[in-house]
């Protein structure tokens, strides 16, 4: 739990300085479209103990989601499949899209 904290501050930094970079022709309205980025909310459903994210379609398994998380993804199915935000930050994999309900967008 605290190297997640860590990971995330960490991450929240590094994102903090990239903006201070930014070419002056860059106002504040560019950097925030370029942090915005399209996707689809999800809630997890049908699913009694966990829902496991995998590297790619029937890979090895990376991470869990619960009954009634909340994650965000790609919006576009791959398959049976939709590519996911795991629980740790920057994790990304892919999950069955059965287990999944679009809530809304991001």
């Amino acid at each position: 739990m605290l190297t997640s904290r860590i990971t995330a501050a960490l991450v929240a930094g590094a994102v903090a300085a990239t903006g201070l970079a930014a070419p002056s022709g860059a106002g504040p309205a560019s950097a925030a479209t370029a942090l915005s980025r399209p996707g689809c909310k999800y809630r997890v459903v049908r699913v009694k103990t966990r829902l496991n994210v995998r590297e790619q379609p029937r890979g090895e398994v990376v991470d869990k989601l619960y009954p009634g998380d909340r994650t965000w993804g790609s919006c576009q199915r791959f398959g049976k499949w939709r590519r996911i935000h795991g629980t740790e930050v920057g994790l990304r994999g892919f999950t069955f899209d059965h287990h999944l309900k679009k809530i809304g967008r991001r």
